[in-house]
């Protein structure tokens, strides 16, 4: 473990010392330390707090494990995955490795590729780390074929190694993934895995398209198929115009604006409240968040936990940034991750309608924003046509779609 990072933010278009983390492992666990720098501090209002649990102050500061607003930048299940594969492969035969911690995964990031605005780098020396070129998009069969096998664990080194050479470690999530680069834009590639039960990628790249058609912004998205495998390429909103040398924009996750961790169950009702306290236009902001609420009810998006919500710095503010990961679950009886007022399943729909005061609607406009979605909602299968979703799966899909209808538009008086 590093005991010692500095922190830097380039949101600026400079990279601009913030403060001083400094990293304890007692039993396995990980704390921190941070300070902020008093040059960093002399320039408000100028800069921002990095999140919740790092507040602007002088002295010392103090947290369990990686703050929040670090565990935006650290890889997530398949980096991590990727990255202890790459380590084991590489150690001498029969000698013992050491359990890797959140310091390490933290630092092992390619910084060209690295979530959000901040860099790290070990007192006087270079960011963390050193990124190798990104591949073009011409690679992306050899990628898909590389995801495959390691999601298999049937990868050998070189193809570990191709993988995180296209920055898979720094990309959150589990879904097999790398960075690519289309001339000068930065692109994530999202790939189909083998135990997929339907057309995942078709069946996201869908969502967004309805997503879109609700009044909800999105990443520009393109699906790719190579032989029976698809990739979904999403431009990287943060980054400006998603390109390859533009400005990188300061992330937030939904989690860490709520001082949340990951297995943590938390409510709609409080990232109603983080947003009204992170954005100076928070009644557009709510507005919003009512609307991608809805839109996730009516899609049957269940896996809307909190870092699948996200806010990007922008004109001195936190805003939601554009939608991600999203996508219709087919089965019935699945409880979403995130709450609706205490509501996971059936009653979705009812405290749906409760969450509307939540975000400054009254029930004329709420109803609105209820059948604006479920207009756009109403041509999936028209749009997962379009993306080569295969008709079979419709039948999977279909019963949900109209349960969902049927109970908005009876709750919303539609």
């Amino acid at each position: 473990m590093l005991p010692v990072l500095e922190v830097f933010d380039c949101s600026s278009g400079e990279d601009v010392r913030v403060g001083t983390a400094r990293f304890a492992l007692r039993h396995g666990k990980v704390s921190t330390t941070f300070l902020y720098d008093a040059t960093y501090l002399s320039a408000f209002p100028g800069v921002f707090a990095l999140d919740p649990e790092l507040p602007l102050m002088t002295g010392t500061l103090h947290c369990s494990g990686l703050p929040g607003a670090f565990r935006d930048s650290s890889p997530d299940r398949w980096g991590r995955r990727l990255i202890e594969r790459e380590r084991r492969s590489t150690s001498e035969a029969g000698l013992p490795l050491r359990q890797l911690d959140e310091v390490d995964y933290l630092a092992g990031v390619f910084d060209r590729t690295r979530e959000g605005s901040l860099r790290f780098r070990e007192p006087g020396g270079d960011f963390l780390s050193a990124s190798p070129s990104i591949p073009p998009l011409v690679q992306l069969p050899v990628l898909l074929r590389a995801a495959r096998m390691a999601a298999a664990d049937k990868a050998g080194h070189e193809q570990v190694k191709e993988l995180l050479d296209a920055g898979s470690g720094s990309l959150g999530g589990a879904r097999p993934k790398a960075s690519v680069c289309d001339g000068e834009r930065l692109l994530l590639a999202k790939f189909s895995h083998a135990g997929d039960e339907w057309d995942v990628m078709g069946w996201e790249k869908t969502a967004l398209d309805l997503a879109r058609a609700a009044g909800i912004e999105t990443p520009g998205a393109r699906l790719v198929r190579v032989g029976n495998e698809a990739a979904l390429l999403l431009e990287r909103f943060d980054r400006e115009c998603s390109r390859m040398g533009g400005k990188r924009i300061a992330y937030l996750s939904g989690m860490t604006a709520l001082g949340s961790s990951d297995g943590e169950s938390r409510d709609y009702a409080e990232l109603a409240e983080a947003i009204a306290g992170l954005s100076k236009e928070a009644s557009s902001e709510l507005h919003d968040f009512f609307r991608r609420v809805t839109f996730s009810v009516a899609l049957g998006n269940t896996d809307d936990h909190l870092r699948n919500w996200g806010f990007l710095r922008l004109r001195g503010s936190w805003t939601l940034s554009p939608l991600f990961d999203v996508n219709p679950n087919p089965y019935e009886g699945m409880c979403r991750a995130t709450a609706i007022l205490g509501e996971t399943g059936e009653g979705e729909v009812a405290a749906l309608k409760d969450l509307a005061a939540y975000a400054g609607l009254d029930d004329a406009d709420a109803s609105a924003v209820v059948a604006e979605v479920l207009g756009a909602v109403a041509r999936w299968r028209t749009v997962a046509r379009k993306n080569g979703c295969r008709e079979r799966e419709f039948s999977l899909f279909e019963p949900g779609f109209k349960r969902r209808e049927k109970a908005l538009k009876r709750t919303f008086g539609l």
